[in-house]
C-alpha cells in the first residue's frame, strides 16, 4: 500500500486495507483532457518509481490503479467503485466448478463474522 499511496493517491498511508477493482490487462482508452487531469510532474515521479529494476513489484500494482492514476478525483481509497460481496455469499462457480478449486478456496478462508 505504501506505493499507491505514495505514487497515486498522494497520500499518507492510513495502513487501512484497500480493496481495488480493476480489468486484469491494462487495456484502455483515455481522452487528453483525462490524461491532463494530473501534471507531468506526476508522470515522471511514477516512471522513476517504476524504473528502478527489470521487473518491479511497482508494475504489478499499476495494472490495479489505472482508475486511480486517471481519475485523481475519484479515488478508490476514498470512494469504492462499487460494494463487493462477501466471499463465498454470491461467488458464481464459473470455470472452478469442474476442478473442485473454489470448494478448496472457500474451505481455506475464515466466513465474515467466525473466529478462524
Amino acid at each position: 500500500l505504501e506505493f499507491y499511496h505514495k505514487y497515486v493517491a498522494l497520500s499518507k498511508n492510513d495502513r487501512k486495507p484497500l480493496m481495488l477493482a480493476f480489468a486484469q490487462g491494462g487495456r484502455f482508452a483515455l481522452s487528453r483532457e483525462r490524461i491532463h487531469a494530473r501534471p507531468r510532474n506526476y508522470y515522471e515521479k511514477l516512471l522513476v518509481a517504476l524504473s528502478r529494476g527489470v521487473n518491479p513489484q511497482e508494475g504489478f500494482w499499476m495494472e490495479t490503479v489505472w482508475w486511480d492514476i486517471f481519475h485523481p478525483e475519484a479515488l478508490q481509497s476514498k470512494t469504492p467503485l462499487c460494494e463487493f460481496p462477501v466471499l463465498g455469499e454470491t461467488m458464481t462457480r464459473g470455470p472452478y466448478a469442474d476442478a473442485g478449486i473454489l470448494d478448496a478456496i472457500l474451505a481455506r478462508v475464515p466466513k465474515q463474522g467466525s473466529d478462524r
